[in-house]
């Protein structure tokens, strides 16, 4: 539940854009969130693979997965593209 991931930061959105630079948009369809009523975040895809799909949020100074774990702390954006990549790749043939 998103309560649970306490405070969002104080912008959220400007973390989500520099972590959205980090990503390979070739490789990935990127798109920030930011509905009313709903915590902004980023609604990402593999562009080869439409079914693998996340949507990464900001919040207590770390970045969480959709299902409120963990991804890596806002200041470390390559460790936090990095684990987004390694969910949504898919293996390459050969």
């Amino acid at each position: 539940m998103l309560t649970s991931w306490g405070d969002p930061e104080p912008n959220p959105v400007a973390d989500l854009e520099k972590l959205a630079a980090g990503l390979d948009c070739q490789r990935y369809a990127v798109s920030l969130v930011t509905a009313a009523g709903r915590r902004p975040h980023l609604h990402i895809t593999n562009r080869t693979a439409t079914q693998l799909t996340e949507n990464i949020y900001a919040a207590d100074g770390w970045f969480w997965w959709g299902w409120a774990e963990r991804i890596s702390r806002v200041a470390d954006l390559t460790l936090a593209a990095e684990a987004i990549t390694r969910v949504l790749r898919t293996m390459d043939a050969g």
